[in-house]
């Protein structure tokens, strides 16, 4: 874990409020596949669809939207690899063991805005599936 600026979690009640946010994004996820969408992989995948489908009508989507992708990215780092949500240097971020038994910093706020900046080319579930063989492979 980068040890230079310094990491402070999140209450409890905030980390509720983050899992709100997350499932509300899960349940929209939902609506848009049009079946039952779980915290996982192929999920990240419609993540990625809905931002390209929501930037074609609003190419700079506002914090409220950019706070849901990020809440549900976040939330599924948080249940799939045991993450805490945290702040560090003012940023949300959700800090995650690593197998070898060190942590690695995940900034699902920052990601989201490089896939709406870059569109594919940061594509959430290419992240999403490097960043998990990253903390597996410690």
């Amino acid at each position: 874990m980068n040890d230079e600026q310094p990491v402070s979690f999140l209450s409890r009640e905030q980390a509720r409020d983050l899992a709100v946010i997350g499932e509300r994004a899960r349940e929209e996820l939902g609506n848009l596949s049009g079946g039952e969408v779980a915290f996982d992989a192929e999920s990240v995948q419609i993540l990625d669809e809905w931002i390209d489908d929501y930037l074609e009508g609003v190419p700079d989507p506002g914090q409220e939207i950019r706070l849901l992708w990020a809440g549900f990215l976040g939330e599924l780092f948080r249940r799939r690899h045991d993450g805490w949500w945290a702040f560090q240097d003012g940023s949300l971020v959700m800090v995650c063991p690593k197998d070898g038994g060190d942590f690695l910093l995940v900034s699902p706020r920052e990601q989201v805005d490089r896939r709406i900046i870059a569109g594919m080319a940061e594509s959430l579930t290419y992240f999403y599936n490097l960043t998990r063989l990253e903390l597996k492979l410690g």
